[in-house]
């Protein structure tokens, strides 16, 4: 299940000052060699070496042909691709790739991912289901109201 945490919009400059929003929270980073381990775990039949090489083999094939411009689709999980943002230059032969584009990866889920186990909330073909975050003091429990990281 996915948590989240509220964080009230102290940015007086910001048209939403004062409202309440939710913020998805941290739950842990699972490896690659984690992700191994737990498919060695799952009777396959194959050896952790022979996952492990499989797994990486895969990653850098998807890594290789986005940074190609190609779009690389795993059934089920996303479309994997590398897309930019570019900066804004007054003229045309100002605009240098080096310093005006800055690149980022990015996933669009796709197929029925999760949406056999999770009921509800879909959005992109992902299902998921949310609670609050019982890990940190809860504005809903009239205590003082967590700092907001991203206020100005």
């Amino acid at each position: 299940m996915a948590k989240y945490r509220l964080y009230k919009n102290n940015n007086m400059r910001s048209t939403a000052y004062g409202k309440w929003y939710a913020r998805k929270s941290a739950e842990g980073l699972v490896s690659t060699d984690d992700l191994v381990m737990m498919m060695v775990g799952r009777n396959s039949g194959f050896s952790e070496g022979q996952i492990a090489g499989v797994v990486r083999d895969l990653v850098n094939l998807i890594r290789g042909l986005a940074y190609e411009g190609k779009s690389v689709k795993v059934d089920n999980l996303g479309i994997f691709r590398v897309s930019m943002i570019s900066k804004g230059v007054e003229n045309p032969k100002d605009f240098n790739a080096a310093t005006d584009i800055t690149a980022r990866w990015q996933v669009q889920p796709t197929g029925m991912v999760l949406i056999k186990s999770i009921p509800h909330n879909r959005a992109a073909g992902v299902a998921l289901t949310w609670e609050e975050d019982n890990d940190y003091v809860s504005p809903r429990k009239n205590q003082e109201e967590p700092a907001n990281p991203l206020s100005d």
